[in-house]
């Protein structure tokens, strides 16, 4: 049996680790990942006693006080360098390990209510496979950013193989390592203050006639949960060098209305994960996404689950579906916006990770139970994942880089908003599909007037320079025009700064890349504005300052700018005539 058992999980993960090979690579998403890596200050630099020390310490940055999983990032830049490659590996390596415990935790649970059952280690097998080959997990794993969600999974399935034999064996130091796990999964993301519940779903399956835990017995954990919930929601609402947040900006009504519409959608994920892609929309104050659907699967659900309550006649089984209840949907509760800020999605895949484990956990108990059909049954689950496997391949490959993961969300909701954005500003810069990516930033600043969209659609227009982009260029940007700190992030200075150069208006655009250069909040490379600067100096007939300000540039990576900054050095000690045109 004990062989049995390894060579599944050596299997299972050998399995995972394939599927999901094809997300490694050398590249990153524009949504997190630089912000929680390496543009976070305490990650860049690695491992070291202040870094550990600032990542306990800071607690809004990112909105999110995660400091094991940002531990996690900086052994991963000491020990391989900065690139993302050795992060998208340690993901992957991380869900298959996942995997393996979810097989073991499946298994113990089983044993812990079925000690006899002949189908465990093959139901349990291919429950761990449904779960992790699902496409929702594709998110967690291809997304450097959401390593938090296989850290917290990671210490809570820990946690619950402790706790299922401290309820066995009541050996003290089954309690004290079920705890230190719970820390541990709370340490990596806040969402693990959902434990206790969950622990309290795995005691209503405590067979008849041993103890279930005492109130008492559940209080350290929920005063970590409860210290925990707290910091999560003050991080929330006072991002790290951003202005506080409203983290209940609609009514609780609403909130609680969407909350139960995702827990529909999440639902319908797990047994039919058709189209499932990054960032769907939620719609303030109005009828969340897909809510018909999502809140048939809630009924569906509850008329399931009254039909099991009433009319199945193993006890094991209705425990077993009670548990599952509790800890699918106290799992989901701290990510449902309910009681803080969903920010912009209805739902997401990453954050079924941990959720979606118990009806995973359900089929395993149920397929268990069977004893002449149990290999049918197996064989339907097989099939099932398999299935599942192939529908992840695409959904993996969507996260390779930001155009086509915009591309595979823009396939199922032509509407998104932020999608429109990505994708309009990737082929706004790649010059021939400019036109094609100006309408897209356009479609999406109508559908959601947003800062970001209006920097650069802003951007684009004035360097397009067709009929009318120039005004629309002054629209979009007259507040910056205005008042420079209106423009924290220095986009729209430096389009008001293009559009004057070309105009010929080279003090007016030296004003505005000068001003775009000290931005407090500027992101982006900055070499093209210190090129237009001098430039537009030069122009200006300030040419020592010109100067100054092109040599800044004799080291740059990019070729052609520091060939032009070199060409205009030596046009304005040559003291050539006419001007510089903007490129």
């Amino acid at each position: 049996m004990k062989r049995r058992i390894a060579v599944s999980a050596v299997l299972i993960f050998a399995a995972v680790f394939a599927l999901f090979a094809p997300s490694i690579g050398p590249g990153h998403l524009s949504l997190d990942d630089w912000g929680y890596v390496n543009g976070c200050p305490f990650v860049k630099d690695g491992l070291s006693p202040r870094n550990v020390l600032s990542a306990f310490a800071t607690v809004g940055h990112g909105g999110i006080w995660m400091p094991l999983t940002s531990i996690g990032y900086m052994a991963t830049i000491s020990l391989f360098g900065d690139g993302w490659t050795a992060h998208h590996v340690i993901s992957v390596l991380l869900h298959s390990l996942n995997a393996c415990l979810v097989f073991f935790l499946f298994l113990k649970t089983i044993r812990f209510l079925k000690p006899t059952s002949a189908w465990a280690v093959p139901a349990c097998a291919v429950a761990a496979l449904i779960w992790a080959c699902n496409p929702c997990r594709a998110e967690a794993v291809a997304w450097v950013a959401s390593r938090k969600e296989e850290m917290w999974t990671l210490f809570a399935v820990l946690s619950l193989l402790r706790w299922i034999s401290w309820m066995e064996f009541r050996r003290r130091i089954d309690y004290a390592f079920s705890f230190a796990f719970f820390v541990m999964a709370c340490l990596s993301k806040p969402t693990a203050m959902c434990m206790p519940a969950v622990a309290f779903a795995f005691s209503l399956m405590a067979p008849e006639g041993m103890r279930r835990p005492r109130l008492k017995e559940y209080l350290p954990m929920v005063a970590v949960s409860v210290a925990t919930g707290a910091i999560a929601l003050y991080a929330q609402a006072h991002p790290a060098g951003m202005a506080p947040v409203d983290i209940a900006p609609s009514s609780f009504g609403w909130r609680a209305f969407n909350a139960l519409v995702s827990c529909g959608i999440y639902l319908i994920h797990v047994v039919a994960p058709y189209g499932v892609h990054a960032d769907w929309r939620l719609v303030e104050n109005g009828w969340p996404v897909r809510g018909a659907a999502g809140l048939a699967s809630v009924a569906a659900l509850a008329a399931c689950s009254a039909a099991m309550l009433w009319f199945c006649r193993d006890k094991t089984l209705r425990k077993a579906a009670l548990a599952a209840g509790v800890w699918f949907f106290a799992a989901l509760a701290p990510v449902l916006g309910v009681f803080g800020q969903a920010g912009d999605d209805a739902i997401a895949g990453r954050w079924s990770y941990m959720p979606a484990l118990a009806p995973a956990m359900l089929a395993a108990v149920a397929v268990s139970s069977l004893e002449r059909s149990a290999w049918k049954a197996v064989a339907c689950l097989g099939a099932f994942a398999a299935v599942s496997a192939a529908a992840s391949v695409p959904c993996t490959l969507s996260y390779a880089s930001d155009k086509s993961l915009a591309e595979r969300t823009l396939s199922f909701d032509p509407e998104n908003w932020r999608a429109l954005r990505t994708l309009g500003r990737i082929k706004a810069a790649g010059g021939a599909e400019m036109d094609e990516g100006i309408g897209m930033l356009r479609k999406s600043l109508s559908i959601r007037p947003s800062k970001l969209t209006a920097d650069a659609l802003a951007y684009v227009l004035a360097c397009r320079g067709g009929e009318g982009d120039f005004a629309e260029v002054r629209r979009i940007c007259r507040a910056a025009a205005r008042n420079a700190s209106r423009d924290p992030g220095g986009m729209m200075l430096d389009a008001l700064g293009i559009v004057a150069m070309r105009e010929g208006d080279d003090a007016s655009a030296a004003k505005f890349f000068s001003s775009s250069l000290v931005a407090p909040q500027r992101t982006y490379s900055n070499v093209h504005t210190i090129l237009n600067l001098g430039l537009a100096l030069a122009n200006s007939g300030k040419r020592a300052d010109a100067v100054l300000m092109l040599l800044r540039l004799h080291s740059v990576p990019e070729t052609e700018v520091r060939k032009r900054a070199r060409e205009a050095i030596e046009a304005i000690r040559d003291r050539k005539p006419g001007r510089f045109e903007w490129r």
